[in-house]
């Protein structure tokens, strides 16, 4: 497919209502038994099973530009990129599969001119930035739907600090990696984002788990992670990638 044909092809009108209405109703992407709603709790103790369940849903993205607005840098403690930087690299999670909808973080693709998705797969695909949000620091993506796998979303009043968390994304060039954590904190804020509704966990993570998962036991999306701070990683609910949603209508 050209490239002409592919961005014409990621206009709204190739995007049913009905596919919004799946993952803004239920929280639900259905096309094939990986989208079947999951209530079954993982022990901690074996988590292999869900990781392998899950993870084809988070994507390496890769973003090329200049930032459109400088952010704060601390390369001891946190993330966004430096200013000035041209390649942005990190993750993101495929929230409709039908659609071809990814959630990442804005601070990777605010001001770039080309950015790519890299699937658990090995495949690479252009990605159109679709609706970017500068208070939750998330944006919303759109590549073309082939055989992708997308990860369910909660609603993050449904956690308690104390709760086992796993963070997936794709830090530095040494691809997928997952951690585990517990919540420790809700309702937090952070230095150079604007929501402060952010959940706090002890969750390892590095530069490139931004636009990562941060994932419950039983393997649905309730944060979208975006920062690393004194050790501790922040996440923004899935309510704000709900948000993308409806301002991408």
């Amino acid at each position: 497919m050209s490239r002409s044909s592919f961005y014409h092809s990621l206009k709204w009108t190739g995007v049913s209502a009905l596919s919004l209405a799946l993952v803004l109703g239920s929280g639900v992407c259905r096309g094939n038994e990986f989208y079947r709603e999951h209530t079954e709790a993982f022990s901690t103790t074996n988590l292999a099973p869900l990781v392998k369940r899950i993870s084809p849903a988070v994507v390496g993205i890769r973003a090329w530009g200049m930032r459109s607005e400088s952010g704060i840098y601390d390369p001891e403690a946190g993330f966004p990129d430096p200013p000035g930087l041209r390649e942005r690299q990190g993750a993101g999670v495929v929230v409709d599969a039908l659609a071809g909808f990814i959630v990442t973080a804005n601070q990777l693709v605010a001001g770039a001119t080309v950015v790519k998705a890299q699937l658990q797969d090995g495949r690479a695909l252009d990605a159109l930035v679709l609706v970017r949000s500068d208070r939750d620091d998330v944006a919303l993506l759109r590549v073309e739907p082939d055989h992708l796998r997308a990860m369910t979303l909660d609603y993050a009043g449904a956690l308690d600090v104390g709760d086992p968390v796993l963070a997936i994304g794709n830090p530095g060039d040494w691809g997928q990696s997952v951690t585990l954590g517990i919540v420790s904190a809700l309702h937090r804020s952070c230095p150079g984002i604007a929501n402060t509704d952010l959940i706090q966990s002890d969750v390892r993570v590095s530069q490139g788990n931004a636009g990562g998962a941060l994932v419950n036991m039983q393997g649905k999306l309730i944060a979208v992670v975006l920062a690393r701070r004194s050790g501790f990683a922040f996440a923004v609910p899935v309510d704000a990638v709900r948000k993308l949603f409806v301002a991408a209508q």
